[in-house]
């Protein structure tokens, strides 16, 4: 059942590329499979929503609350993340080359393989999070 959100259908596989979903309430909302390139999802509240398989590539996730989402298999190339809560999400396989995490709250989260090349998570809180298996290279931590 799609749900509806400033004109913008919110369902599996829908297309909402450059949508403008800044500060949405979408909690727990199904969007796996999504096409939202270049997305505007700042301060949006998408906890235990469902984005498995979505592409977010350079989207502006700013300030969003993501925790507990499914974000495995996700593509977030050069997305905007900064200061976003990602708190016990499940990135596994997710792809996150060159996307801004500063400052963002990783705790618990689940990274395992997840490919995080150029990513810069300086300031990130990774307590309990598990990385087995990512791909860190050039990634900044400091």
């Amino acid at each position: 059942m799609a749900v509806e959100f400033n004109g913008y259908e919110i369902e599996p596989g829908a297309n909402l590329r450059r949508a403008d979903l800044a500060g949405a309430t979408l909690v727990g909302v199904n969007l796996a499979g999504a096409y939202l390139v270049g997305a505007n999802l700042r301060c949006a509240d998408l906890a235990g929503a469902n984005l498995a398989g979505a592409t977010l590539e350079e989207s502006d996730l700013v300030g969003a609350n993501l925790s507990h989402v499914r974000l495995s298999y996700a593509f977030l190339g050069g997305a905007l993340l900064e200061g976003a809560n990602l708190r016990r999400a499940n990135l596994i396989h997710a792809k996150l080359k060159r996307a801004n995490l500063l400052r963002v709250n990783l705790l618990g989260a689940d990274l395992r393989w997840a490919n995080l090349k150029r990513a810069g998570l300086e300031g990130a809180n990774l307590s309990g999070a598990d990385l087995v298996g990512a791909k860190l290279r050039w990634t900044n931590l400091t």
